[in-house]
């Protein structure tokens, strides 16, 4: 490998660590905001709120990224929150979107 490659994988490694702080930090308010839905009686999904957070992510990317990509990313992380809001409280009957 040559030193350049090893620099870059380095760098990747750095990019790596960071998105795992950044995404267990969301998930830490996330199960925050569960705890508030439970004690206002709000149903867990928000699929308006959902659309909000997936165009604005869209919106402030500048590439390289491709929208499809950065959409099913945000997906899997409301998914990973709603999964963790819902172990802070019973699903809602028919109130899951």
């Amino acid at each position: 490998m040559t030193d350049g490659l090893a620099a870059l994988r380095r760098r990747i490694e750095e990019c790596d660590a960071e998105i795992v702080r950044w995404v267990n930090a969301r998930l830490k308010v996330c199960q925050e905001v569960g705890r508030v839905k439970n004690e206002r009686g709000m149903a867990v999904r928000a699929p308006e709120r959902e659309r909000e957070v997936i165009a604005k992510a869209l919106r402030l990317s500048q590439g390289p990224c491709s929208p499809e990509v950065l959409e099913k990313l945000f997906r899997l992380l409301i998914d990973a929150a709603i999964a963790l809001e819902e172990g802070e409280q019973p699903p809602r009957r028919g109130k899951r979107a």
